[in-house]
C-alpha cells in the first residue's frame, strides 16, 4: 500500500481514531529524536512569546485565524 493510499485512509478514520494514531506514531521515533523535536518547539514557542511580549509579534484571536484558513482554502 502505497503512503497516499494510506494517507487517505488515515484521513477518513474518526477524529479519536487519528488522534490515537498520531500518539501511537510519535511513541514509535527514537528518543533522542522525540526530545530534539520537543526542545526545537520549546526553543520556539518561547521565541514566540517574547516577540509578543516585546510588541514585535501580533496575536490574532483563533476565530480570526481559521476563518481566514476555510477562506484560503476554498479559493
Amino acid at each position: 500500500m502505497s503512503t497516499t493510499a494510506i494517507q487517505d485512509e488515515v484521513l477518513r478514520l474518526p477524529a479519536p481514531q487519528r488522534a490515537q494514531l498520531i500518539d501511537r506514531l510519535w511513541a514509535s521515533l527514537s528518543s533522542a529524536e522525540v526530545k530534539a523535536r520537543e526542545a526545537a518547539w520549546a526553543q520556539e514557542s518561547e521565541r514566540r512569546i517574547d516577540a509578543l511580549e516585546a510588541g514585535q509579534l501580533q496575536a490574532r484571536d483563533a476565530q480570526s485565524v481559521f476563518s481566514g484558513l476555510r477562506r484560503d482554502v476554498r479559493g
